[in-house]
């Protein structure tokens, strides 16, 4: 797997709470699922392994993998985030699939994702060393007053964090990955529109002069002016279903005018416009 590539769809990300004998069938998921136990156990059935789940565990379930649910006496609250690892142009018309492999239609089959961590071992039961911190990420994603790219952008964190304590050949890999190469994944995937030049360096650990020197030289503009560029692009993708006003404060201008400048010079139309267009 590319870590650089990493630009994840979230699918689905609410609360969830389940009462007693209302079990999940034998099912194949599309996507991958990550379930928080908040209260509550249930026996899960993983590739034919039984799981005893309790209250507190991490449970990352993977596309392609037979598993189902079984809740015998109380209820359970169990938060979930369905999401795939990268977005494709077509995930946003991918459901959450409730069918086994043997009923699925060869269409259906086609949409099951590539699973990443196949080399890896096949429990469900995650470690997560700073539980606290993943949590925090954890319910601002399932939060309903969370934008979907201040979402994107803890999602990627939480990805961080899953390949930082369970996946260490993976974690080797995104260090060899350029820190240019890195500042373009991250904006590319939506993060830093709010960001200075100084920001970038306390993130990424490097000054500033050597940031944007190296920037530069590997993709031809300074962090600042892709950032905006991309910004715009996510703009212009915003509007097809939110306000101008709405869009210039997701994306972090200081207000609507400078959005409305900014977009003007970028595509030659107000924002106003580009919405009927």
């Amino acid at each position: 797997m590319q870590l650089s590539l990493i630009n994840p769809y979230i699918r689905v990300a609410m609360p969830s709470v389940i009462t007693p004998g209302h079990n999940i069938m034998s099912r194949v998921i599309y996507d991958y699922e990550l379930i928080f136990l908040e209260r509550g156990e249930f026996t899960l059935i993983y590739n034919n392994i039984s799981y005893n789940c309790q209250a507190g565990n991490i449970i990352f379930i993977r596309p392609g993998t037979v598993h189902s649910f079984q809740i015998d006496r109380d209820e359970i609250s169990q938060p979930h985030i369905h999401f795939d690892i990268t977005h494709r142009l077509e995930s946003d018309k991918i459901p959450v699939s409730f069918k086994n492999i043997d009923v699925m239609t060869p269409e259906e089959k086609k949409q099951i994702h590539q699973d990443y961590f196949s080399a890896y071992s096949d429990s469900p039961l995650i470690k997560i060393r700073n539980k606290n911190m993943f949590l925090r990420l954890f319910y601002h994603i399932i939060s309903e007053q969370t934008s979907p790219l201040i979402k994107k952008s803890l999602m990627i964190q939480l990805l961080s964090i899953i390949i930082d304590d369970n996946f260490p050949n993976l974690t080797e890999e995104r260090q060899r990955i350029s820190v240019t190469a890195q500042i373009k994944n991250y904006i590319d995937a939506g993060n830093g529109f709010r960001m200075t030049l100084d920001d970038f360096t306390k993130i990424f650990y490097y000054g500033k002069f050597y940031l944007e020197k190296k920037f530069k030289a590997a993709f031809g503009v300074g962090i600042i002016e892709y950032r905006n560029k991309i910004r715009m692009e996510y703009a212009k993708h915003l509007l097809e279903k939110r306000s101008v006003t709405k869009v210039a404060d997701e994306l972090g201008f200081q207000s609507l005018y400078s959005f409305s400048r900014a977009y003007k010079r970028h595509f030659g139309i107000p924002p106003s416009k580009s919405k009927s267009i």
